[in-house]
């Protein structure tokens, strides 16, 4: 390997470190993106290696995914049978990933055709036990083709993990880098909480003032959002009630959006029914108005107002007092951790949360609008856990993988 991708290897997570990702490239316009989703499986750790169908290589020169990933293009099979080496010999990959997915070439990979670079590596993974994971690309015509229908299910039947089209424009549109990086790793990910269902409450709520002017606070909900994917890439079932937020939520989980606390309350409640944990990230505003004006308020004739708060609902204890043997994770925002974490928790004792999570919002360097975090775990166990400043997304796996260790010791 030339070392192209070294310097943004794991740039933006560690999740696919040690693995080696088989990248096919098939003959759609869409094959234009391929350098970038190259790259986004390289920022996150792997090790890519191109594979081009002759009609992707006229599409795309084979020499910029060189430069992608820094390993030569595999654009047709010699003696040295290309295929077996990347599926069963020392050079073997963990996933096979083909992105864009022609309709021909998954009719192909379907019906265990392998006349081409791709469908032969395909077919080679399938029979030797190694995911392939497709990201198909077409247009919508084509898409309502029984025989396109008939294709997918067959692939589905296979195992084969299928990251669903972006419908825009009368086109099935190849899916965006971060859906198809989510199934790649979901895909390479263990499942120690298959069957397992979860609640995630992620971002801010809205306190309407009047019609246009509210009480918020800055949370992006990106905390939330990551800790919903990752309980999805260890097997769980997550519904996540989302608050005001700009941040895409994940691929493969249910959302529910919500503005207010009531409304967040609400929802919780709906979704605790048979809910193993509720990881409560949002930030939900402390305080409401009393009175809503149903209009805008005019400065003319309201140069100054006085506003009267109320105390926002208690949603973690709406859902302790309503479902009794859920586990509860509130994430706490301290402002500054001087006295300790002793006063946090014994202002959350009364709910008996499996663990607490902890960050300091008095530092400008994580939590609030950042994809930074550094956080404080406080098991049940008693034992309290330091979990170093990283993205986002790695902290999230590692309170997930604190969540296992503190259920399985509870």
């Amino acid at each position: 390997m030339s070392g192209s991708g070294d310097s943004i290897r794991g740039s933006w997570g560690d999740e696919l470190s040690g693995l080696r990702i088989a990248h096919c490239l098939t003959g759609s316009v869409s094959v234009y993106r391929g350098p970038d989703i190259a790259r986004a499986l390289i920022r996150h750790g792997a090790d890519v290696i191109p594979i081009m169908t002759p009609d992707a290589s006229k599409l795309l020169n084979p020499q910029l995914m060189e430069w992608a990933t820094g390993n030569t293009p595999l654009v047709e099979i010699g003696g040295r049978v290309e295929h077996v080496e990347l599926t069963e010999g020392g050079g073997r990959v963990d996933l096979v990933l083909v992105a864009p997915a022609t309709a021909n070439t998954l009719a192909k990979i379907s019906l265990g055709v392998s006349d081409n670079p791709v469908t032969l590596v395909c077919s080679a993974a399938l029979g030797s036990g190694i995911p392939v994971v497709v990201a198909p690309a077409m247009h919508v015509s084509m898409t309502n083709n029984p025989a396109v229908r008939e294709s997918l299910k067959r692939l589905k039947e296979m195992g084969v993990g299928i990251v669903e089209p972006l419908m825009e424009e009368a086109k099935a549109k190849l899916a965006p880098e971060k859906h198809i990086v989510d199934e790649v790793i979901y895909h390479l990910s263990p499942k120690p909480l298959k069957g397992r269902r979860f609640i995630v409450s992620a971002g801010p709520t809205r306190e309407y003032i009047d019609r246009v002017r509210y009480i918020s606070n800055p949370s992006s909900g990106l905390m939330g959002i990551e800790m919903a994917r990752s309980l999805r890439m260890l097997g769980g079932a997550v519904s996540l009630v989302l608050g005001p937020t700009h941040i895409e939520p994940p691929t493969g989980i249910s959302v529910r959006r919500i503005e207010s606390s009531k409304e967040m309350e609400k929802v919780v409640l709906e979704e605790a029914e048979g809910a193993e944990a509720f990881f409560s990230a949002a930030a939900v505003a402390d305080y409401k108005p009393v009175h809503t004006i149903d209009e805008k308020i005019e400065t003319v004739t309201h140069p100054k107002i006085v506003l009267e708060l109320e105390a926002t609902p208690k949603i973690l204890e709406s859902v302790r007092k309503n479902f009794p043997e859920i586990e509860i994770i509130p994430f706490k925002a301290a402002y500054g951790l001087s006295e300790g974490v002793e006063k946090v928790v014994s202002s959350l004792s009364h709910l008996n949360p499996l663990m607490i999570v902890v960050n300091d919002v008095s530092r400008t360097d994580i939590g609030f609008a950042s994809a930074f975090n550094e956080v404080t775990v406080i098991g049940r166990s008693g034992k309290i856990y330091q979990v170093p400043k990283a993205r986002k997304s790695t902290v999230a796996r590692n309170i997930a993988r604190l969540y296992m260790t503190e259920k399985g010791s509870s």
